[in-house]
């Protein structure tokens, strides 16, 4: 995700949420945007746990899994692509996939028989994609429609462009899904993505545990996310789901926008990957601790090139950096 036009960097930092490749990520230190100071006076520090090797190498799958979301149609449905043969995830079998990378995001959906699970996996933005581009940039909350998440809090709110994305492809990945749980008798289901592929697995996530019910399992992995919608919203979804990981790398703008001054707030969850590489469970919705994403970009600035990684496994994660 790219961000911040300079000319209105200081009024509204957010402008467009779009993944960096590796060709226009620069790596330099930029001073945090002002939205970040002004939201830091609304947060505290809160306690900071730090994660076990063996529970950090347990999410280098998902990033795998997120990584293979931006490959070409091509690539991704055969299963070939680099992330693909990765041995922790080379025994997916994919079921569907739709999309055009455009104006509906690539995703797809299969079953994980090492795990019993069914994946469905979400594309970040693709920089050379206007309607792409501008999904990201249609970010003020809108009310959530009943008829996809009955029983939502009157006030839930979500980003508008992330809702209508979701929107578009909601339906084809219910029925994916319905169809995976039939024929292998999964009872669970992980919802996968990074940057703004991060947004909608939270959005899908919710909207399957509302839709398929009790008898299934959905938990939502995503990697360098932003906020996705108010703190009614953030709050439903930590009550449906019963385990929402946002994976938050260094000094990644991405997870600190929309501002909360907008009214946006993250779900708790943040594992985040510090400046020293040290992984930490940080407590809140948004943690002010130095070992947190808000906390490290308050204190350190941004480096934009971060939203790519590394994660766990050396993981890069985004459009055309060679995962494909």
């Amino acid at each position: 995700m790219l961000f911040l036009l300079p000319a209105f960097a200081l009024a509204l930092p957010l402008i467009v949420f779009a993944a960096p490749t590796n060709n226009t990520a620069p790596t330099n230190n930029t001073a945090p945007p002002e939205s970040v100071i002004e939201d830091a006076k609304q947060l505290t520090v809160e306690s900071v746990t730090p994660l076990s090797l063996a529970e950090v190498d347990s999410s280098i799958p998902y990033g795998l899994f997120a990584a293979a979301a931006y490959c070409s149609p091509e690539s991704r449905d055969s299963w070939q692509c680099k992330s693909c043969q990765a041995d922790s995830i080379k025994d997916f079998q994919i079921y569907k996939g739709g999309g055009d990378g455009s104006e509906v995001q690539y995703w797809y959906v299969g079953w994980w028989p090492s795990h019993n699970s069914v994946i469905v996996g979400r594309q970040g933005t693709d920089l050379t994609k206007i309607e792409a581009v501008l999904t990201d940039a249609t970010f003020l909350p809108v009310t959530l429609p009943s008829d996809q998440f009955p029983g939502s809090p009157l006030l839930a709110a979500a980003h508008a462009g992330f809702l209508a994305s979701h929107t578009r492809s909601a339906a084809d990945i219910l029925s994916a899904v319905k169809d995976v749980l039939a024929q292998r008798n999964a009872t669970q289901i992980l919802v996968i993505g990074h940057s703004l592929g991060a947004a909608l697995a939270v959005m899908d996530g919710l909207y399957l545990q509302i839709q398929l019910g009790s008898a299934v399992n959905v938990i939502i992995k995503g990697f360098g996310g932003p906020r996705v919608g108010n703190d009614v919203f953030a709050d439903f979804v930590n009550e449906k789901i019963s385990s929402v990981t946002r994976i938050t790398n260094k000094q990644d703008l991405v997870p600190v926008l929309p501002p909360l001054l907008l009214g946006f707030r993250h779900t708790t969850g943040e594992e985040h990957i510090n400046a020293d590489g040290v992984w930490n469970n940080c407590a809140g919705q948004d943690n002010l601790s130095p070992d947190c994403s808000a906390g490290q970009v308050l204190t350190e600035g941004v480096v934009l090139s971060d939203h790519l990684g590394p994660y766990a496994g050396g993981v890069m994660i985004g459009q055309d950096i060679g995962t494909c």
